[in-house]
């Protein structure tokens, strides 16, 4: 082979190499999107937490100090600054945040990562050269350090002093420190990557006591090549150590962390499934799973006065608007250990569901009662794998007019089915069969065991 064609050859295979193999972070992406998603509208203020960390609006915080005021992404390139401030499309899961960025000649994506246990954040940030001339670039992060009591504390936890940030260029690890408490936040890159210190030219959010700083990577793409920059952010409101730990952990642990998380949304998924006429409803009573977990019913039926449903189904609309954007939020600072004067939503949204299909449970004697309670401009409902103690239950009702039909199949063929109907439906069949029954309190009970029953009931 010619010696002139031998580097043209090598260059020709390491540049499709480079366009056709992904990065291993790409999977995540990939498995992500078959989980729910909201858009993030520019009005709304996105959250995303876990037991002991929060995200909202760029700011970060654990249950008892505030770690960041704000964070900044740059790309450079040459003397031009592109601040990754603007998404042109934004996208909130179960436990990430989405944000994808335009630039000429370059698609930016950064994923937004908690696990469920951490007190720390996965950034991870995919730049795509996507033009067809190679990019020679820096990737910039800077994090705006404000070390203080979070919303949670009252006076006596610490006065705020202004912030130490040191870079170790050794290591490649920025360390933030309160003045007077030992409150640190830690974060950094990839070992793989060399970390240099740098000035972000965009704004991470600075105040009095807090300090800004910064890491650069440089980074050259051929065209078509995708390379993922990772940053990873914890603290801890003990010790350096602490916080050292977590970004550690943070590092190895981001794939098994992930199949975690994944796991448990798949199987809340599945778990007390509902279908409902109300988009915004089913999303917000989904997401109440997803953040508080799926609702336990007491040992016992409580008696409860008969509730409007068409009111009640008022009551929501006014409520779940904004609950899917803010319910991280809520959760992570809401204290149920004190006594509050409202029910916070993410607590009410479940059972109030189950009250509209008129659904509670009576673990203690073993019956499940069936009250259908639809509002007037629903057709039908139903309830998938809906777990009452050990029985799985699955739940269908359609109202029409003159028309309503109950369908139940579970999975304790000896546990109890009483199911009530409006005295006004006369007629009733159980699987086919015209029944007779007695009416008390203007409703009609029926009484079953077995694994399977179908109600259907007529108005004359």
């Amino acid at each position: 082979m010619s010696r002139v064609l031998l580097p043209i050859l090598l260059l020709s295979v390491i540049l499709y190499a480079c366009q056709g193999s992904k990065p291993e972070e790409a999977k995540l992406l990939e498995s992500l999107e078959r989980l729910p998603s909201l858009d993030v509208t520019e009005v709304e203020t996105f959250s995303l937490a876990n037991d002991q960390i929060l995200i909202s609006e760029g700011s970060v915080s654990l249950k008892s100090i505030q770690l960041l005021q704000g964070f900044s992404s740059v790309i450079k390139i040459d003397d031009q600054n592109f601040c990754l401030e603007n998404p042109i499309a934004e996208k909130k899961y179960p436990f990430a945040i989405k944000q994808e960025f335009e630039l000429e000649e370059m698609e930016v994506l950064r994923l937004l990562v908690l696990s469920q246990d951490k007190p720390g954040l996965t950034m991870l940030n995919f730049i795509k050269n996507v033009g067809n001339a190679p990019l020679n670039l820096s990737f910039q992060f800077g994090a705006a350090s404000e070390l203080k009591p979070s919303m949670l504390m009252d006076s006596t936890y610490g006065v705020d002093g202004a912030d130490q940030v040191i870079f170790d260029e050794l290591t490649g690890v920025i360390t933030a420190k309160d003045a007077l408490n030992d409150w640190y936040a830690t974060w950094a890159s990839s070992a793989d990557y060399v970390l240099k210190p740098a000035s972000i030219a965009c704004d991470a959010a600075d105040s009095t006591l807090s300090k800004t700083s910064g890491f650069q990577v440089d980074l050259m793409l051929a065209p078509g090549q995708e390379q993922v920059v990772p940053v990873y952010l914890a603290g801890s409101d003990q010790s350096e150590l602490m916080a050292m730990e977590t970004l550690a952990e943070l590092r190895t642990d981001l794939y098994s962390d992930w199949d975690q998380s994944y796991a448990l949304v798949d199987s809340l998924l599945s778990t007390s499934k509902v279908t409902l006429p109300s988009v915004e409803l089913q999303q917000a009573y989904l997401w109440s799973k997803f953040k508080a977990g799926v609702y336990q019913f007491p040992a016992e039926k409580k008696e409860t006065a008969a509730i409007d449903p068409d009111q009640l189904l008022h009551f929501y609309e006014m409520n779940y608007k904004g609950f899917t954007a803010s319910i991280d939020q809520t959760l992570f600072f809401t204290d149920l250990d004190q006594p509050r004067h409202l029910t916070p939503a993410f607590k009410y949204m479940q059972p109030l569901v189950l009250s509209l299909m008129g659904i509670q449970g009576d673990i203690v004697n073993r019956v499940t009662y069936v009250r259908p309670n639809l509002p007037t401009e629903w057709n039908e409902a139903s309830i998938e794998n809906l777990w009452i103690d050990d029985n799985q239950l699955d739940i269908a009702i359609t109202s029409e007019e003159n028309h309503l039909t109950v369908e139940i199949t579970q999975s304790q063929k000896k546990a109890g089915l009483s199911i009530e109907l409006p005295e006004a439906f006369m007629q009733v069949k159980v699987l086919g069969k015209e029944v007779s029954n007695d009416t008390k309190d203007g409703f009609r009970r029926i009484l079953m065991t077995g694994d399977h029953v179908r109600i259907e009931a007529s108005k004359k």
